[in-house]
């Protein structure tokens, strides 16, 4: 027996296999720890479903001639979610929001929930933090995909009416108009492993990338001062939601730089780093300081510090971030 992965032969040695489950087992474990996920299953040029319990997999080895399998990259996959989602979005902007909806509603709820989850799950995969991904400086995914979440749970208990069909359309199409943002994101921070663009045109998604995060660091000045004074009101929950979401976009700065260090060699210790952009380094050794005390000072719950840091420690370093992304963004031009 012949066994093809993606059309290539790979010596697979029998050992006390007798049937197609058992030959699966031991290559789905294979092909797992490879960080693949399997796409299809064809026995002699005949597709087969992806159920183990299917009476399929009881053949003997001895009556298969050719065992084809089909993988993929499991980033790739979740990748390849958002153009099915974007397909099926189309699908019900056009057969379930007419004058009809009603007796659409059942599948309108599970496209609904399918979508939701299916964004959610991808977006975990390709390591994407969704309050990052914004269109035209106005919509960020985070906010748009509570407003589905808000929708489903308002109208998982009655039929849309007019307003309600009004709203899903403006959503629906917010979500589409998201998924070429999510692509540029994807490819960058899960560069090179998936097959996007060259160095070329990853250089024009980081520029974009930049141009994105900056915004998003000048919309959240006044939550460096208002964390401060949150704490000293008594607001702890507000203050807590603003405090992870400032360490979530800091992580996130530097995810990007570090990845862009690596597609153009601009780290400390390299030929394009170790001139003007050795500031670079500079600056995470700075940061890192500082986010070891914020970190010593919230295990102490000692918020008045943690206020402190965030104010007059953090926030000067953030303040550099315009110009760090005007500089790289001028050398990967």
């Amino acid at each position: 027996m012949e066994i093809l992965i993606n059309d290539e032969k790979i010596d697979f040695e029998l050992e006390e296999e007798e049937n197609l489950l058992e030959i699966m087992n031991s290559l789905e474990e294979w092909i797992l720890k490879t960080g693949n996920v399997i796409q299809s299953i064809s026995v002699d040029d005949r597709v087969i479903p992806i159920d183990f319990s299917s009476n399929e997999y009881r053949n003997k080895i001895s009556l298969i001639k050719e065992l084809k399998i089909t993988v993929s990259n499991h980033m790739e996959l979740a990748l390849s979610t958002f153009v099915t989602v974007g397909e099926y979005i189309n699908k019900m902007l056009g057969d379930y929001t007419g004058p009809d909806n009603i007796k659409h509603y059942d599948s309108l709820l599970e496209g609904l929930n399918l979508v939701y989850t299916g964004i959610i799950d991808s977006l975990r995969v390709l390591k994407i933090r969704p309050m990052t991904v914004v269109k035209d400086n106005d919509y960020i995914l985070d906010e748009t995909l509570s407003e589905m979440n808000d929708f489903i749970r308002v109208y998982e208990k009655k039929y849309p009416d007019a307003d309600g069909i009004k709203k899903l359309k403006a959503l629906l199409n917010k979500v589409l108009n998201f998924i070429p943002e999510v692509y540029k994101w994807a490819v960058i921070k899960n560069y090179p492993v998936i097959q996007g663009p060259g160095k070329e045109r990853a250089g024009v998604y980081l520029h974009e990338i930049f141009n994105d995060l900056q915004s998003i660091c000048l919309a959240s000045i006044d939550k460096y001062e208002d964390i401060g004074k949150n704490l000293q009101i008594g607001e702890d929950r507000k203050a807590l939601n603003d405090l992870f979401y400032l360490m979530e976009l800091m992580d996130e700065v530097i995810s990007v730089l570090k990845i862009t260090g690596e597609i153009y060699d601009i780290g400390p210790k390299t030929q394009n780093g170790s001139g003007k952009f050795k500031f670079i380094d500079d600056l995470f050794c700075k940061m890192s300081g500082c986010l070891k005390e914020f970190e010593s000072a919230f295990e102490n719950g000692d918020m008045i510090t943690v206020g402190d840091i965030l104010e007059y420690e953090i926030k000067p370093l953030v303040d550099q971030f315009p110009d760090l992304f005007k500089k790289i963004n001028d050398f990967i031009a």
